[in-house]
């Protein structure tokens, strides 16, 4: 099933809210969120990328994938409605993705504990409060 959590990414006058997989073997140096092209849309970054892109090839588990890298995004997780915590960082635009990854790092600076991965059960750390991952 995997950890799924409720996020809000802004980057200029664009908002758009989405489901997120937090995925820890998505290792970062520092806090990103990977889109697919329809979220990249919906933020105003695709087709035409703004000035402060750059093009990078990232490592996966199926191979090399070559990406787009924009700084200045804003990451808020939110919880019950609420955003908990916000979070400046990149994001990365990739061809080949369906779905909306957490990095490592954004997952730690929010404060996100996974429980139980198969059970898709997390809680923030400063909480005792065990939840379920958000439907997509």
């Amino acid at each position: 099933m995997g950890v799924r959590v409720r996020v809000r990414i802004r980057y200029g006058n664009s908002v758009v809210d989405t489901v997120a997989l937090v995925n820890t073997g998505y290792e970062t140096d520092v806090p990103e969120i990977l889109v697919p092209l329809t979220v990249a849309e919906r933020l105003s970054l695709w087709p035409r990328l703004p000035e402060n892109t750059v093009v990078e090839s990232y490592r996966t588990a199926s191979g090399i994938m070559r990406v787009y890298r924009v700084s200045g995004a804003l990451v808020s997780l939110v919880v019950e409605g609420v955003e908990k915590k916000t979070v400046s960082g990149y994001i990365v635009i990739s061809e080949y993705v369906d779905e909306t990854l957490i990095s490592d790092q954004l997952a730690s600076a929010f404060g996100i504990a996974i429980e139980d991965p198969a059970k898709g059960l997390w809680r923030l750390k400063e909480e005792g409060i065990v939840r379920q991952s958000e439907r997509t």
